[in-house]
């Protein structure tokens, strides 16, 4: 099979095309309208659109949607004994469009293996004079540190041969472009790297101007000995006279643009002819290399005279690279006026950093045709520094825009990235405001801002901003950060801080990052799977799938409208934090645990909860008694707020500002953990809600505490990417979660006896099939036995959540456990006497009085343990439902005639004695 029919049947299984006629596949479903309208070739895939462009208009390169194809050539293009360059072969063609004809033993297929991690990948590598080489890793080079290396030097050779391998003044080249073939062309283009040399060495076939290209290998590379070599060669030529011009085509960037500006002045020194060629003015812009060109150059389809490469492009490619070197700012604008600029009588323009403004007068008592006359050029200095805008923020819901702007500076201080308002970009005061955030000065007119503000808005590319880290609904991906995930893609943000997402732009809004991700999938570590069992067992996995159902949280709620909230409870020092930080660790975020919503105002806490989308918020150690020295802001968090994120809904909603009636109420699209020493106190609604487990110190021996610390110790480089192997399983795991989750709705009631609330079913059901989903997402399988009992706690969690989410609080109810269990250890004396522990006169009515202080005296007594400190009771019986409360801190006459504070509450009328 040949890598174009691997491609297509690969395109087949995906888009399920309906329609394969002749040299088009058609009827493809499309991801983004859900339409049969994909289509694409068959012969030549490139590129998948759907044909309904002016509704839909999605369209994405074959390379974006097969990178597994695309990324691991040895995988996709093996060697074989027959072809040992095959891979080799696979990555110029395919990757690069390089033409294979006459470059046979120009290049071999290499093995490189990284000495710190043992990862290997397949090399194409370029022989250089001097006895060096320089080769280019091929197989997910995003795996290794550099892309791409030469010959190592080494120390112990270069004591007797100082210049063995150097590839100082030298450069790469075809190989029949000998010396003497050289001497003979009207221009040599000094290219930075092979792949650019190539590319334009096959574009400049056939042409009129008889061009070659040769790699310097490095923008600071002067290539002194090509040039001497070079020298010989057209003093022993048929033409001695005749000197081919250099031209410097360096890639876009600072770089480049300096070592043009100096090789040039360096070249016409001694004595050559010198120009230099830049795909745009000034090295600016995003990166388009003569590879790149070369590509569209390929594959174009209309005028020829406007292909990316033709004889036009390539003067205009020189022109600006004449313009990126003038010498001084008044022969850039000369050089800008005559080309661009023929007419008007003003014009900006940048020069080393620096954003000129120039007028263009002529003689007045001159009545010729302007174009005909001299012009006079009068400049200023408008800005200190070079701006230009990168793109346009627009954020569609808020229906509000802004302005990515690029700031370089004429000395060595680092270019500026930031947002600019609307109201900044179209003032000129506002503007200076702005600039001087960054120690620049602006300093020319409204007018002046206005054209140069007009000039940079014409065809500008627009991304949308979203307020939140993990997935976007809009653009069905998880945006980490300076990492995504599209579709099972891993992507890498872009030089200008944001994401090409099929026909689409996003980025993070924020310059914030929540997460720290470091994804490398050949190191990322599952070995700590067993360690989290063997500390937490049950709660250890379940707490692990709360997480990854975090993750398709949107998804999730999109089917079955709600998540319910986790609760872990335990005593200090039971290991809640240290499972909790290492689960937050597998998202990239360290030393986090959650927040505390006592310590925040109501607007802080709202943001809290917006500020991820598909992830956990944690709310930890919020029901703080009263009397806390730690309360904030005189008000404490009331856990029936939790109420309305449960299907979904904004927590709190903003009025937008406008003339009109609009609001602004974003949807909560993550999912909630409570972390407590105590179960939380809230109304049946929000209880039946929760999903509770308790961690506590039953299960610790030796073996759980080394395994505890085991996670505890593991660095966040080795697992923060399991965030991104978890969302690049979005296809695999969505459809085996919903099954599973159907399976136990109908048959948790069937497993655990009593079991019937609709609610609790169906909350404790998502977490079970997300249990049994993890044995399909980790490589590392999963014990049976550790699933089984993992399920089997979960059902048991279910029923205890039926029964405490109608009544009593659990520390209530356990209150209650104990009085009755003390109470029916006294004898009928002890109530005379004024000794029970219910200190009530009307006991026999039905109500209760009990002092809190001897309570806790009764149980210290009998060996029990009370239910909570006095300070959380004094609290929480407040709520009792099963024996109602009346009232605190009442003055009670004992049946003994004392006088104690008591809490009253009114007795359940039941059969038998009521004392």
């Amino acid at each position: 099979m040949t890598f174009e029919e691997k491609i297509v049947s690969e395109l087949k299984a995906r888009f399920n095309f309906k329609s394969v006629k002749g040299a088009w596949l058609q009827q493809g479903k499309c991801p983004d309208c859900n339409r049969n309208e994909v289509y694409c070739s068959a012969t030549s895939p490139k590129v998948v659109k759907c044909s309904r462009e002016d509704r839909c208009g999605w369209s994405e390169s074959v390379k974006s949607l097969l990178p597994e194809l695309f990324e691991d050539w040895s995988k996709s293009n093996p060697a074989t004994p027959e072809n040992p360059t095959a891979t080799a072969d696979a990555y110029l063609s395919h990757e690069r469009g390089l033409d294979l004809m006459g470059m046979r033993g120009a290049y071999t297929q290499e093995l490189y293996k990284d000495q710190k991690t043992g990862q290997t990948s397949s090399t194409v590598r370029f022989a250089l004079p001097n006895d060096s080489w320089w080769e280019r890793i091929i197989d997910r080079p995003g795996r290794f540190d550099r892309k791409a290396r030469f010959r190592w030097r080494d120390p112990k050779i270069l004591e007797k041969l100082p210049n063995h391998a150097s590839r100082d003044g030298l450069v790469w080249r075809m190989p029949d472009h000998s010396d003497e073939y050289l001497a003979t062309v009207d221009q040599i283009w000094i290219a930075e790297g092979i792949f650019d040399a190539w590319a334009l060495n096959l574009a400049f076939k056939d042409r009129k101007t008889k061009r070659a290209a040769v790699g310097g290998m490095s923008v600071n590379n002067w290539p002194e000995h090509f040039l001497q070599a070079l020298r010989k060669a057209i003093a022993a030529s048929d033409n001695p006279k005749h000197r081919p011009t250099l031209v410097f085509a360096y890639d876009v960037g600072a770089a480049g643009v300096r070592y043009t500006k100096k090789f040039v002045e360096q070249a016409k020194a001694e004595g050559w002819e010198a120009l230099a060629a830049q795909v745009r003015p000034d090295g600016e812009g995003r990166k388009l290399d003569w590879n790149d060109l070369w590509l569209r150059h390929r594959d174009w389809k209309g005028d020829s005279d406007k292909a990316p490469l033709s004889e036009a492009a390539i003067e205009d490619y020189l022109w600006n690279g004449a313009v990126t070197i003038a010498p001084t700012p008044i022969k850039k604008a000369k050089l800008l006026y005559e080309r661009r600029q023929m007419g008007r009588s003003q014009f900006w323009f940048r020069h080393n950093n620096v954003t000129w403004w120039c007028k263009v007068s002529f003689e007045a008592d001159d009545e010729d045709n302007p174009r005909d006359r001299s012009p006079k050029f009068d400049l200023d200095v408008v800005a200190n520094c070079a701006f230009r805008i990168l793109y346009h923020e627009f954020d569609p819901v808020e229906d509000r825009g802004a302005y990515y702007l690029q700031v370089d500076f004429p000395t060595t201080r680092p270019t500026a990235k930031a947002r600019f308002s609307s109201n900044a970009c179209s003032s000129s005061g506002e503007f200076k405001k702005r600039m001087m955030d960054f120690a620049a000065m602006w300093a020319g007119t409204g007018e002046q801002l206005d054209r140069i503000m007009t000039a940079q808005t014409r065809e500008l590319k627009t991304v949308e901003p979203i307020k939140f880290t993990g997935y976007s609904p809009r653009h069905g991906a998880w945006v980490l950060g300076d990492i995504a995930v599209h579709q099972g893609r891993v992507l890498k943000i872009n030089s200008e801080d944001y994401f090409d997402i099929g026909n689409r732009a996003v980025k993070i809004q924020s310059k914030q990052r929540m997460l720290d991700i470091q994804y490398d999938p050949e190191q990322l570590r599952f070995d700590w799977i067993e360690d989290l069992w063997t500390a937490w067992g049950p709660e250890g996995l379940v707490s692990l799938a709360f997480f990854t159902m975090s993750l398709f949280a949107v998804q999730i709620r999109k089917r079955q409208a709600s998540i319910g909230f986790l609760e872990i409870t335990g005593e200090p020092g039971s290991g809640k934090t240290t499972l909790i930080e290492f689960l937050w660790k597998l998202f990239g975020r360290t030393e986090y645990e959650g927040f505390d919503p006592n310590k925040g105002t109501a607007s802080y806490i709202s943001r809290k909860f917006m500020e991820g989308s598909g992830m956990p918020t944690g709310l930890i150690e919020g029901n703080r008694g009263e009397g806390d020295g730690n309360r904030f802001h005189g008000r404490q968090f009331d856990w029936n707020e939790l109420l309305v994120l449960y299907n979904g809904r904004n927590p709190r909603g903003l009025a937008v500002k406008t003339s009109d009636n609009q609001v602004h109420e974003p949807p909560f699209l993550g999912t909630i953990y409570l972390m407590q020493n105590l179960p939380i106190d809230a109304m049946p609604a929000v209880l039946e809600r929760i999903m509770p487990i308790t961690i506590d110190k039953a299960r610790w021996s030796p073996t759980t505490t080394a395994a505890a610390e085991r996670i505890a110790n593991i660095q966040l480089e080795d697992v923060s990417g399991t965030i991104i192997h978890l969302a690049k399983a979005e296809d695999k795991f969505l459809p085996y979660y919903f099954e599973r989750f159907e399976h136990h709705k109908a048959g948790m009631a069937e497993r655990i006896k009593g079991l019937h609330n609709r609610r609790c079913i169906i909350n404790h059901s998502q977490l079970a099939a997300t249990v049994d989903a993890l044995d399909h997402l980790f490589p590392k399988k999963l014990r049976p036995e550790w699933l089984a009992e993992t399920i089997a706690h979960i059902d048991r969690m279910a029923l205890a959540r039926q029964q405490t989410s109608g009544g009593d609080h659990p520390v209530v109810a356990e209150f209650w456990e104990k009085y009755e269990h003390m109470l029916a250890r006294e004898d009928a004396g002890q109530w005379e006497a004024g000794n029970s522990i219910n200190l009530s006169r009307k006991a026999g009515e039905g109500i209760i009085a009990i002092s809190l202080t001897a309570y806790e005296q009764r149980i210290n007594n009998a060996r029990l343990q009370m239910p909570a400190e006095l300070r959380e009771l004094r609290k929480l019986l407040k709520h009792s439902k099963s024996r109602k409360f009346i009232a605190s801190s009442r003055d009670t006459n004992t049946p003994g005639g004392a006088v104690v504070s008591c809490y009253v509450f009114e007795a359940p009328v039941k059969a038998g004695r009521m004392v």
